[in-house]
């Protein structure tokens, strides 16, 4: 059994305890009943790791709405909803099924399948909870229905399992202060940060900023540990900005939809775990970590997610790949500065 299938059943028989007589297993994985809306877990490809290891891409992936049409004021909905406040999951569009989905993606390895089999069971359970709890409103603000289905063989499940109900601990333990200390921040920057991928960054009390190549200038890069989820209270919130003007909003909402499905269900830019979302003439990616994480993720874990997003989003944007001269102080926003001034 490889380190894509023991992720699967580990998660099957261990973490969410999956009850046989709501769930269908798959040659991939399985989809599960757990309440009203049908969640797949699943290996979707291949892929090398870092270190050239065969690695699994795992999806999670929760209906929450269907019979949905793309229009512009849903557009705007998704954009100032869902999208810009995305914890562990975001939402991705199917045009053929027109089913809106939450959805969560990551590249599991050797390396990391020990504390990122976690992270996707705490992305299975935050997109249970928020269907059951988002999904009818959002439906009916949409102009939607939910997304009810039954298991083929024994209907709906009138009983949600108590697996819906899991995502209240990380909501408890939000209430405590952020659980990566302040020093840790401080101590990332000091020794990952400070040459390529980064720019430059910086850190004060329970935060970092990091820049990454951008064109000719940079993207900007926010851990917070220090601004608590509406969900879910305090932990680490993930915030990336693109630079990328449109002539709309509804058009940047839906080019970070279409990015959604890309990164979310196909091919992982760092741990899919968040939204990409269209905000003031910017694509944002926004996810967050909940404080019950803090003993699997690293804030390096996070660092060098963000920094396969960034490259990974400077090429299909601008398609400017990195390279040495990508790293020029001058397109750090210190140089942009400096080129201004010698300008003038």
């Amino acid at each position: 059994m490889n380190v894509g299938e023991q992720t699967i059943a580990w998660l099957y028989d261990k973490q969410l305890q999956v009850d046989d007589e709501w769930a269908v297993r798959g040659p991939n994985g399985f989809t599960w009943w757990a309440s009203l809306n049908a969640q797949a877990i699943e290996i979707v490809s291949e892929e090398a790791g870092p270190d050239g290891e065969t690695g699994y891409v795992i999806a999670v992936r929760t209906e929450m709405v269907r019979d949905l049409d793309l229009t512009d004021q849903v557009l705007h909905d998704l954009n100032t909803g869902p999208m810009r406040t995305a914890a562990m999951a975001g939402p991705v569009y199917d045009p053929h099924t027109r089913t809106l989905s939450l959805c969560s993606l990551a590249l599991v390895h050797e390396g990391n399948a020990s504390w990122l089999k976690v992270l996707l069971s705490g992305a299975a359970v935050t997109q249970l909870t928020e269907a059951m709890l988002l999904g009818p409103g959002l439906a009916e603000q949409l102009g939607a229905e939910q997304a009810v289905t039954g298991h083929p063989e024994h209907g709906l499940r009138e009983e949600p399992d108590e697996m819906v109900f899991t995502a209240r601990v990380f909501a408890d333990e939000g209430r405590e202060p952020c659980r990566w200390p302040a020093d840790a921040f401080e101590q990332a920057v000091k020794q990952l940060m400070r040459q390529p991928p980064s720019l430059g960054a910086s850190s004060g009390g329970s935060a970092l900023t990091v820049e990454f190549p951008y064109g000719d200038g940079s993207s900007l890069c926010q851990i917070n540990g220090d601004q608590a989820h509406p969900l879910y209270g305090n932990g680490l919130l993930i915030v990336q900005r693109f630079p990328f003007p449109l002539d709309s909003e509804a058009e940047g909402a839906n080019l970070a939809l279409s990015l959604n499905g890309d990164d979310l269900t196909v091919n992982p830019a760092g741990y899919g775990f968040g939204s990409y979302v269209y905000v003031d003439n910017m694509i944002c990616f926004t996810g967050f970590i909940p404080n019950s994480f803090d003993r699997q993720v690293l804030l390096s874990n996070v660092y060098y997610s963000c920094a396969t997003r960034a490259r990974s989003i400077a090429f299909r944007l601008l398609n400017r790949d990195w390279d040495e001269d990508s790293f020029s102080l001058e397109n750090s926003a210190m140089g942009q500065i400096m080129r201004g001034k010698k300008g003038h």
